[in-house]
């Protein structure tokens, strides 16, 4: 008659040996080989201890949008100058454009944060002039949520020079595409509350007859991190109406979802660390444990096996 192998089981041993012995000598040595070599092959690979990782978030940025529209020309008045500050245009009255300025929002995928800034200027010029450049701030109230909860004023300048010849009375549309661009010179938190920028960049009630814009430049940019306007894409064309006198500037800023560097909480790069460490352990363990199963099975040590429990009774 033939018979099949139903059940199986293994015996288990006990190996007993004195304190100070070669025995505990073996197993102390494969303890430490199993796992400090893992430790210190994670540690020392490089970016066990997490300081710093990356996530995603939309800004949300107010309605309430503050402009400074600055035209450079070749003429004896070479600058022309508008502003959403009261004082700053009674201080440069004699420099000040007429413009009709529209300023608008759109939410294109309904999430309840803004997604597009238009801002439009239809300037109406006294003479006629050589446009070197045109530079816009946008100056808002700028938030992120998600980890650290950063509230603050920034801005964005975006900057055109025209490619060839543009004159102020031209009846031209140009036109300026852009991002708004999250900068940073060092990482967030990964929580709390940080209100060190929320101040005003431009205080208009301490402002001189003459403000220096360069120093107010140079504090913004001196920040540990602020936002940019990063030009993708400018047009000039002609206008649709028939006025001579008239350049329309149009800016477009695009707002989405920013990279942003944080610092991890101790948890997070725990974690982290603790996943590198058990996927490099799992094959020491297992090599070690066999080797320590040959040594002592083997007899290789002097040691004192007493028989399994169930052979005493047999």
């Amino acid at each position: 008659m033939y018979f099949y192998e139903l059940f199986s089981h293994s015996d288990r041993f006990s190996y007993r040996s004195h304190l100070i012995s070669s025995a505990t000598y073996v197993l102390f040595l494969c303890t430490v080989l199993t796992l400090l070599p893992p430790f210190l092959l994670t540690y020392y690979t490089g970016d066990f201890w997490l300081t710093e990782s990356i996530y995603s978030e939309q800004p949300r940025l107010d309605n309430n949008t503050k402009f400074i529209l600055q035209v450079d020309n070749d003429g004896s008045n070479n600058q022309f100058f508008l502003s959403s500050y009261s004082n700053l245009n009674r201080n440069l009255q004699s420099n000040l454009l007429i413009s009709d300025t529209i300023f608008t929002t759109n939410d294109t995928d309904s999430d309840g944060l803004l997604d597009q800034y238009r801002m439009t200027f239809d300037i109406v010029f006294a003479s006629t002039s050589t446009i070197r450049s045109i530079n816009i701030w946008l100056i808002f109230q700028y938030e992120l949520r998600v980890k650290q909860h950063i509230t603050m004023e920034t801005m964005a300048l975006a900057n055109f020079v025209p490619s060839s010849t543009l004159q102020s009375t031209s009846n031209q549309h140009v036109t300026i595409y852009g991002q708004l661009m999250f900068k940073q010179k060092k990482a967030i938190q990964s929580s709390g509350i940080d209100l060190t920028y929320n101040e005003l960049i431009i205080d208009s009630n301490s402002l001189s007859l003459s403000p220096d814009l360069n120093d107010i430049l140079d504090k913004y940019f001196a920040r540990n991190y602020y936002t940019s306007f990063q030009t993708q894409y400018t047009s000039t064309t002609a206008r649709t109406s028939t006025d001579t006198d008239r350049l329309t500037i149009t800016l477009v800023m695009n707002v989405g979802r920013q990279a942003i560097r944080y610092m991890p909480g101790f948890w997070q790069a725990f974690k982290w660390g603790w996943i590198q460490y058990i996927s490099v352990l799992l094959p020491f363990f297992y090599i070690f444990h066999r080797l320590k199963l040959f040594v002592f099975s083997n007899h290789l040590v002097r040691t004192f096996v007493p028989l399994p429990k169930h052979r005493h009774q047999a």
